[in-house]
């Protein structure tokens, strides 16, 4: 896999976390959206796969 095909990875894989076993609450991708106030977190998740990349390939 090259970096990019990594990074999706990464991102898409988000939707294997367990729901809260308190409240049932899922994390959801795909909305790449902030629930609270609508803004693009695309970036935010695209910096963060990269960042967890680059810490396990060094």
């Amino acid at each position: 896999m090259n970096k990019e095909e990594k990074i999706q990875f990464l991102i898409n894989f988000l939707d294997n976390i367990q729901p809260c076993p308190g409240c049932g609450m899922r994390w959801s991708t795909g909305d790449y959206e902030c629930p609270h106030c609508g803004e693009d977190l695309d970036n935010n998740l695209r910096v963060w796969a990269e960042a967890a990349i680059d810490h396990l390939n060094p």
